[in-house]
């Protein structure tokens, strides 16, 4: 008997910055698009006025350092409108949402990284974004500090935090991905490897496998 499909579902892919997020989260939309589902492709922070003016404060060289915990509530600001005014609505729809990054991202960034603590994250999701939860998590991995290599357009703020920074950032996603429920850790590969290892986890999450 096939597996049911589900009415919605929270997709969410992460990975250190040059890893390939954009381009596997067009493809899986189109595919699960192909599959006859009706697919929302977003991206954390943005795709609200709100969270997309939060973005340009963020991701602005202009602004220089910034404090983690100071961005970590950027983040969160962003992330509680995007999850109110789009993501909820559209799941209760039986929408399908494809979104770049959520709050592992924050962990890794601000909490591991940065040095503010992912469970303090961990407290403040809690708190402010407590849903709707991603039901699965696909972590493209990268080699440490490898993805900043592949781009090759100028620098936001938060690539150019430095090898050191970025590195930390790609062992902080596969340590704090090992175990968690839903959460997938994608090994590198070419682009066309990776999207057929994200399609076969994605598609038999949805119940479209």
């Amino acid at each position: 008997m096939p597996k049911p499909r589900i009415a919605g579902a929270f997709i969410v892919l992460e990975g250190a910055d040059g890893s390939g997020k954009s381009t596997q989260a067009r493809r899986l939309a189109a595919l699960l698009a192909s599959k006859g589902r009706k697919v929302l492709h977003l991206r954390d922070p943005g795709s609200t006025p709100l969270a997309e003016a939060v973005r340009s404060i963020l991701l602005d060289t202009a602004h220089g350092p910034v404090d983690p915990a100071a961005e970590a509530c950027l983040y969160f600001a962003a992330r509680a409108q995007l999850a109110a005014e789009v993501i909820a609505p559209a799941l209760a729809e039986g929408t399908v949402v494809v979104c770049e990054r959520w709050t592992l991202s924050t962990e890794v960034y601000q909490g591991a990284a940065g040095g503010f603590g992912a469970a303090r994250i961990r407290s403040l999701e809690r708190l402010v974004v407590p849903t709707p939860r991603p039901d699965r998590v696909f972590v493209l991995d990268v080699p440490e500090g490898g993805g900043i290599g592949r781009i090759e357009r100028p620098l936001d703020r938060m690539e150019s935090k430095g090898a050191g920074f970025h590195g930390e950032v790609a062992k902080a996603y596969r340590r704090l991905c090992r175990g968690r429920r839903g959460h997938r850790l994608v090994p590198a590969g070419s682009e066309d490897m990776v999207s057929a290892r994200i399609a076969k986890l994605a598609l038999a999450a949805t119940g479209d496998a």
